[in-house]
């Protein structure tokens, strides 16, 4: 594996389990979905943020076993872990080649059902620009571009939703700060922040 890969350490973890209670084990795709579902969804995002002017690279697959446990070992709870099948990753950096951070896409063999997108950014958020436009096209391409409709958490669009997240983390002594869960088109988003030895990551989590 020659790709730089964020991880968030058992905060992830954490934070999947307390959020995620349907997304795993009694749901059963329809039969018309295509197993090639992630990898749709993963052009849709490069072809999208290419317009913003950040790439994204093309996505490792992750199938096998030891693969999986590796790189998307995302879940503490070991039976919730056993259930991902398939797991993809990609690599996303700035105009500059710089490097950004990464998607994840977790789930069965034929459907993602679980998107985590982290960006890491440095002590000043310099690239606080390019977290609001990648959440913005991961919130718009894989939920709904029904955003300014709904103003979910009375939030205008992504943007002010992440300046709240940015001036909600700088108020309090915690490290680590997490969103209301807003549901939209029956997926669940939430958002994280966290303070680290770079400066901060930005974590942001889409459920089916």
């Amino acid at each position: 594996m020659n790709k730089k890969i964020l991880y968030a350490g058992i905060i992830i973890a954490i934070a999947i389990i307390s959020v995620l209670v349907v997304s795993f084990g009694t749901k059963t795709p329809p039969p018309s979905v295509s197993t090639s579902q992630y990898l749709e969804h993963n052009l849709i995002l490069k072809q999208k943020l290419s317009e913003t002017e950040i790439s994204m690279s093309s996505p490792i697959q992750l199938r096998t076993t030891d693969d999986i446990k590796q790189y998307c070992s995302f879940f503490a709870d070991g039976e919730k872990q056993k259930l991902v099948e398939y797991c993809t990753s990609t690599e996303l950096k700035d105009k500059d080649g710089n490097f950004l951070g990464n998607i994840h896409m977790v789930g069965l063999k034929d459907v993602p059902q679980m998107v985590l997108v982290l960006i890491q950014t440095d002590s000043s958020m310099s690239q606080i620009d390019s977290v609001k436009k990648i959440f913005d096209v991961a919130v718009q391409e894989l939920v709904c571009k029904c955003w300014a409709d709904v103003k979910p958490d009375n939030f205008e669009n992504i943007n002010d939703w992440v300046d709240g997240m940015r001036s909600f983390h700088a108020s309090d002594t915690q490290t680590h700060s997490k969103s209301k869960q807003i549901v939209l088109e029956r997926k669940t988003l939430q958002l994280e922040l966290t303070t680290n030895n770079e400066g901060y990551l930005w974590q942001l989590y889409i459920y089916n």
